[in-house]
């Protein structure tokens, strides 16, 4: 019964060959920081003069479909909401892998190709130094998101952990201002309900870093300090890709965190006192929620397993589905499964059938 929950996807037109392959198809990365990332024409050129003080940072990737008649149409938007503690920039490899399959002329697509835009969330990254007011909470994050894009709405929206519940929060902030919906919403191994406890030791590596000298002296010096208290090796690299160069410091200098750690806190804090069951029972019209639960993740508590059940039986617009192989940081774990579960609803016309057979 509790597998009944998952669905796994295997989409023939995906073969492991093509993940594996470049993708010369991404036009150009670069990161932007403000003006209208969904309404502005596509073009090489990009202006990134800021429009406020409070937009988040994002980088973008583009990808143009590899067909013989492209459509004159702007590509089509997609936006990543990373974790906590991490930044945009974590989710680069998987995007061009997933870009160059989604525009890979295999794929049956509308010809538009695909925008991704990588935030940086508040207190994370390059809007780490941006002017976002207290308080740091699930809302306010999902106002930001809502604020950079203009009002506009993306395709596809995909967030991870502590983006996961951000994105849901942003589907309510659609939804009260009336505005269109995404056509897919992907939660990437983020619990709907209140978490309780510290299942990804996120409580002890905040207080741990809140404990650390400030600048911190190497990379070296900070993975022995958290070994000696026990943290594995892959939360050690996930929190050593948060430390840049002080301002005026030489190379090899001194490091300093691009995150500000209390604000962190106070988004983890809602994070885990808030619960999303609303959003996932009342869906709206012709928009899915796609929850992606990884193999290797600690175990959701079987009040949330039975629930999550319950919401996805009840709904063909909420579907669970298993990452086999993988811990929670899902795109680097098994990234060709994620990208084998996900591709599918990149797929205009099979996303229109879909929504027609509901």
């Amino acid at each position: 019964e509790k597998m009944a929950l998952f669905r796994k996807t295997q989409p023939s037109f995906l073969s492991l060959n093509w993940l594996s392959r470049p993708s010369g198809n991404c036009l150009y990365t670069k990161c932007l920081s403000y003006g209208n990332p969904l309404c502005a024409a596509t073009t090489r050129s990009v202006t990134t003069k800021p429009a406020h003080e409070s937009h988040l940072h994002y980088e973008e990737l583009i990808f143009k479909p590899q067909i013989a008649t492209p459509s004159s149409e702007p590509p089509r938007v997609a936006v990543i909401l990373h974790g906590l503690l991490g930044s945009g920039r974590n989710w680069r490899s998987f995007t061009r892998a997933l870009g160059a399959v989604v525009t890979s002329p295999e794929f049956h697509s509308d010809g538009r190709g695909w925008r991704f835009l990588l935030m940086d969330q508040r207190n994370h990254g390059k809007s780490a130094h941006r002017k976002h007011a207290a308080p740091h909470t699930l809302s306010t994050a999902a106002q930001d998101l809502h604020h950079t894009l203009h009002a506009c709405t993306p395709d596809m929206l995909i967030g991870h952990s502590l983006g996961g519940k951000v994105a849901l929060e942003y589907l309510k902030v659609l939804r009260d201002a009336q505005r269109p919906m995404p056509r897919t919403t992907w939660v990437l191994d983020s619990m709907p309900s209140v978490v309780h406890g510290d299942p990804h030791t996120a409580r002890q590596t905040i207080d741990t870093l809140k404990k650390l000298p400030q600048p911190v002296p190497s990379r070296q010096w900070l993975g022995d300090y958290m070994r000696e208290r026990g943290f594995a090796p892959l939360v050690i690299d996930w929190v050593a890709t948060n430390l840049v160069e002080a301002v005026g410091e030489k190379p090899g200098g001194s490091l300093v965190w691009a995150f500000n750690v209390d604000g962190c806190e106070d988004m983890y804090n809602s994070y885990a006192d808030n619960c999303m069951w609303e959003v996932l029972e009342t869906p709206a019209a012709h928009s899915r929620v796609e929850i992606v639960r990884a193999e290797k993740s600690l175990p959701w508590p079987q009040d949330v397993e039975k629930k999550m059940h319950e919401v996805a039986a009840k709904s063909p617009s909420v579907r669970v589905h298993l990452l086999p192989k993988s811990g929670h940081w899902v795109q680097m774990d098994n990234p060709k499964g994620l990208i084998e579960i996900m591709a599918p609803s990149f797929q205009a016309k099979a996303d229109r059938g879909e929504r027609e057979r509901h």
